[in-house]
């Protein structure tokens, strides 16, 4: 069995270790309660580093049996990922019941598409069914947070500082995965190396940031009374764009959805 080179066992580690202090502070500040899914996708990030660093010390991954393990472990980190990307995008857009509902709809009809195309690569290789997902998510993920950050910031939408860098990482890392994936498929054996050293650097540049978001416990908000719809736009959120008032009633008509409620 081959040994690891001492770079991707180093940063493997250190990603290890920044995984399992984030995971921590996160406890700690019970940030979990607002980010329930991202908490998920870092656990699931840990779960997959054991079960790898298990069938690696004992079986190695040239066995039928460790390769499919291997690669379902990658399937459900990035499944996970997908989820933490749409929790974000629910702490930024949740406040407008019709933008929401667009977004959401959206996002299922994505996630259908990603299933099918999932499924229709799956009956040729298992390892191309979980490829196929991997970048189908990656390119949405990608795709969905930089819009999801240039409609905020074009309709001055509010976003918490930790809710922001987490939605940063989350799609600097999968711009960063997709194009690894593609030099990785076309150029397997020239760039196995490099694939690994910038995906794991990559992914230790984006925990250091995400524990840099959670280096002070989070705000708590103060409850509001109960207000119509008018007043609560005008209260809780004075900096909003006018235009944004405008089309989240319009979408709220459309989808025929609630008023927000504070």
């Amino acid at each position: 069995m081959l040994e690891l080179p001492t770079l991707t066992l180093t940063a493997w580690g250190l990603a290890t270790a920044l995984t399992l202090f984030l995971l921590v502070r996160i406890f700690l500040l019970r940030v979990y309660r607002r980010y329930p899914f991202f908490t998920f996708y870092l656990g699931a990030n840990l779960l997959q580093t054991a079960v790898l660093g298990y069938l690696y010390q004992s079986y190695g991954f040239a066995t039928v049996n460790g390769y499919r393990v291997a690669w379902t472990t990658q399937a459900f980190v990035v499944v996970a990922r997908g989820f933490a990307a749409a929790e974000i995008c629910y702490r930024i857009l949740g406040k407008f019941t019709g933008v929401w509902a667009l977004a959401m709809r959206m996002q299922v009809a994505c996630g259908a598409i990603v299933l099918i195309s999932t499924m229709y690569f799956g009956t040729r290789s298992y390892q191309l069914a979980v490829i196929t997902l991997e970048m189908s998510l990656e390119a949405f993920i990608a795709t969905w947070i930089v819009g999801l950050l240039l409609f905020a910031r074009y309709y001055a939408v509010p976003v918490e500082p930790a809710t922001g860098m987490i939605g940063l990482g989350l799609g600097l890392l999968s711009c960063c995965k997709l194009l690894n994936d593609l030099v990785f498929e076309r150029h397997v054996q020239a760039y196995l190396g490099t694939w690994n050293y910038v995906s794991s650097a990559a992914f230790v540049g984006v925990l250091l940031l995400w524990n840099w978001a959670m280096r002070r416990p989070a705000t708590h908000t103060v409850r509001e009374p109960q207000l119509n719809a008018v007043q609560v736009y005008q209260s809780l959120m004075p900096q909003v764009n006018q235009r944004l008032l405008e089309l989240n009633r319009q979408l709220s008509q459309f989808w025929n959805t609630e008023s927000p409620k504070p």
